[in-house]
């Protein structure tokens, strides 16, 4: 290596040192998240009241749970929220944009006054309690993610275009990822504002790009394309969800159950406790990460000092 062959010790500890100049700036910048929410679920129950079963096409069947999300944690920085979805078992049949195809997220968000108390389309089939009034709704699939306030235009659910795997009103100022069984997605403050104190409802089901609100329907015969259940269902009415955040203590199984179901929402608490500041705090911008890497850094010109047996 070029390195290995500059023989002036001097000049090797002043290379060494400039290239933890240029890593520290990289460490101090780096963003600084805190979970401000956790919530988990229960695994293995993306079966909508408890009946429904999933399509009989093969890219359902024997995958294991496709729809189940286990777990949602929001993370909030400085100037963005990130959000982590975690799923028992994303697939990808149809190589979607996010390399994910088959779930369809919806997230309500009440954390500002005001707001309507009405979901934004009726595909779901589900309705909100009389206290929960959202003032942003995010909408994700494996192609685009959607973000609406009650005042947005909505969707022409009859459009072929916006229907279709391509849509040219995705929201360029989120952004959304997947890692494994997880997906990502940062949001801007720009965009939502604040979360602290604010309700959610987060909902899931199966994604078709030509259903009704891009919702898979329900059918009372086993079909290829359809969720189906052996009970008593009405498509226009019954929820076409096949998981849903709920608070602890509570059934999904009940909560889904009859027709256009009223959603419990969840709270995201995000005060801390009081405290004194800390040497860390007062030196902001610089975090912990970076403290820690400085730290580092002078152990190992300690280290190159000794190895190299340098001496003025």
């Amino acid at each position: 290596m070029a390195f290995k062959k500059i023989k002036n010790k001097r000049q090797k500890l002043i290379i060494l040192f400039i290239i933890c100049l240029f890593i520290l700036p990289a460490a101090v910048s780096a963003e600084n998240y805190k979970v401000i929410f956790n919530h988990l679920d229960g695994i293995g129950d993306d079966y909508g009241p408890g009946d429904y079963e999933y399509p009989q096409n093969h890219i359902f069947q024997n995958k294991g749970h496709l729809f189940d999300l286990k777990a949602m944690t929001i993370f909030e920085g400085e100037n963005e929220y990130k959000i982590r979805f975690s799923f028992s078992n994303l697939t990808d049949p149809w190589g979607a944009e996010f390399g994910f195809s088959l779930p369809l997220i919806e997230m309500y968000i009440d954390h500002q006054s005001g707001g309507s108390n009405q979901i934004f389309h009726e595909g779901a089939n589900v309705s909100f309690k009389e206290n929960f009034n959202w003032n942003k709704f995010i909408k994700i699939s494996g192609w685009w993610v959607r973000v609406f306030n009650p005042n947005s235009e909505k969707e022409n659910l009859m459009n072929i275009n916006e229907l279709s795997l391509s849509d040219p009103d995705s929201n360029g100022n989120l952004s959304l990822s997947r890692k494994d069984n997880d997906l990502f997605l940062k949001i801007p403050k720009s965009e939502i504002d604040s979360l602290e104190k604010s309700r959610i409802v987060v909902m899931v089901g199966s994604f078709d790009p030509f259903g009704y609100d891009h919702f898979r329907s329900l059918s009372r015969t086993k079909s290829y394309w359809q969720v189906y259940s052996e009970n008593e269902i009405l498509d226009s009415k019954s929820p076409r969800l096949l998981d849903l955040l709920v608070p602890g203590g509570q059934s999904q199984k009940e909560v889904l159950s009859g027709q256009l179901p009223e959603l419990p929402y969840l709270k995201v608490e995000s005060e801390l406790p009081v405290r004194e500041p800390t040497l860390v705090d007062k030196l902001q911008p610089l975090n912990k990460i970076s403290l820690s890497i400085l730290f580092l850094y002078i152990l190992f010109l300690i280290f190159v000092i000794y190895k190299f047996k340098y001496h003025k």
